[in-house]
């Protein structure tokens, strides 16, 4: 590895640290600095602001959650509607493996209202799994599981529609205020998302099963007590 490489990695998880320790907004780029004894030039070199960072924490964890799905996708005799609920399962932000990531996501894309960071977030997973959810809907025709005439287009759709669900799901799980409607709400959100994904791919009634409510809102609790200790300072 690169000595310059080497640098900008120790930035990206000095950074990663200290957002999980004391949050996003509590970090300042000197705090960084400080971790790792370095010079605001040594810092600058390789990114113009924390925001930068970020923006580099995400694509590396995303990616790295990408590699691992596509493993799994080929691993054991999957079908194209088990390949078509593993794809679209990644727009939900509550399937990042870390809690504390969780929670920092949903703090900046959704209570603080980044809408750069959200796009980045869609930019990505359609860039990356478009190609892979138009395999799997291609196979399931040829099988005659699924039915949608043109994959591509299809399976891009579908993937943005999984990104707008998770933002919905997201605004009203990270809202402040408690509503005994709101997880109501949720509820059917998911149901029409998920008929809404039967309809365009052609899947039967009762395939398609991306979001588990209870297991959403299980992790969501988990999340938001995460956050909860970010905004307080506490660790």
């Amino acid at each position: 590895m690169k000595k310059g490489d080497l640098r900008r990695g120790q930035i990206i998880d000095a950074a990663e640290a200290l957002f999980f320790e004391q949050g996003y907004d509590r970090t300042s780029v000197q705090d960084i600095l400080n971790r790792l004894n370095i010079s605001k030039g040594g810092f600058y070199h390789y990114f113009d602001a924390k925001e930068t960072v970020l923006r580099e924490i995400c694509e590396r964890r995303w990616l790295g959650q990408f590699d691992k799905l596509k493993v799994e996708l080929f691993s054991g005799r999957r079908s194209p509607m088990d390949k078509l609920n593993l794809l679209l399962r990644q727009a939900n932000l509550f399937e990042a493996e870390d809690i504390h990531f969780a929670a920092l996501m949903l703090k900046v894309c959704y209570r603080d209202h980044d809408a750069t960071m959200r796009d980045y977030r869609r930019r990505i997973l359609t860039d990356n799994l478009t190609e892979s959810v138009r395999d799997a809907l291609t196979e399931g025709f040829s099988q005659g599981t699924l039915h949608a005439r043109h994959p591509l287009e299809t399976g891009r759709l579908l993937l943005l529609l999984a990104c707008d669900v998770n933002d919905e799901a997201c605004d009203l799980l990270a809202a402040q205020t408690e509503s005994p409607d709101r997880m109501i709400k949720m509820i059917e959100l998911v149901n029409a998302y998920r008929e809404s994904v039967e309809l365009l791919s052609g899947a039967p009634y009762g395939t398609i099963q991306l979001f588990d409510v209870n297991t959403m809102v299980a992790d969501w609790i988990q999340a938001t007590e995460e956050l909860t200790r970010l905004e307080q300072g506490t660790l």
